[in-house]
């Protein structure tokens, strides 16, 4: 499925705000898109501030986020790069730590280049 090309400084939430998900290196540094790294499928995503509500009951918050949409043709250094079906929205990936489903949100991503 085509969809844009996600970079290191596009903004998202974790499904329970104010989450904020983060990448803290991207794993490449070499290709670019808006003057960002684009991310592939060997970067880590980190979850700081999940507001899950049932945390107060002893259940974990969101920790980390597992992408699920990664190129099947647009590869950096052998590596799938990942995508986003839209601009903004819902992302294709899910939260660890709580009970899913529990996407997080895309706020600002670069538009302009796209992959499959």
């Amino acid at each position: 499925m085509p969809g844009l090309l996600l970079h290191y400084g596009a903004m998202m939430m974790c499904a329970h705000p104010p989450g904020l998900v983060t990448v803290p290196a991207p794993v490449q540094q070499r290709v670019l898109v808006g003057a960002q790294p684009v991310l592939t499928g060997a970067d880590m995503f980190l979850v700081a501030g999940c507001s899950f509500p049932a945390a107060s009951m002893g259940a974990p918050p969101c920790t980390s986020v597992t992408w699920l949409q990664t190129s099947t043709r647009v590869l950096v250094n052998g590596l799938p790069v990942l995508l986003q079906p839209t601009p903004a929205g819902v992302a294709p990936a899910i939260g660890v730590g709580t009970p899913p489903p529990n996407p997080p949100m895309v706020l600002a991503m670069q538009f302009r280049v796209q992959g499959m």
